[in-house]
């Protein structure tokens, strides 16, 4: 399998978990768990709020690797179509 073929594989999975109902509900359980540890944190528990502001911080990376996952799929799947139309 080429590299290209891999990222659109890769792509294709990443279009998947980003689209998964059971993840999403997941993620926004979580999410709206730290949100509430944050937003009710009393003013000496900095630490507390440290946390939830990583977790949250996580979270929102979790979901951007995926979409460039899914995009860089998506730009593999077009070299691979122009290459394809080259040889025609």
């Amino acid at each position: 399998m080429s590299t290209n073929e891999d990222q659109v594989n890769k792509g294709r999975k990443a279009k998947q978990l980003l689209e998964d109902e059971t993840l999403n509900a997941a993620i926004a359980k979580l999410e709206n768990d730290q949100l509430w540890v944050f937003r009710s944190s009393k003013p000496e528990e900095s630490v507390k709020r440290e946390t939830a502001w990583c977790m949250l911080q996580a979270i929102d990376g979790l979901r951007q690797e995926l979409i460039k996952i899914m995009d860089n799929g998506k730009i593999a799947q077009n070299a691979i179509s122009k290459s394809q139309k080259n040889l025609i």
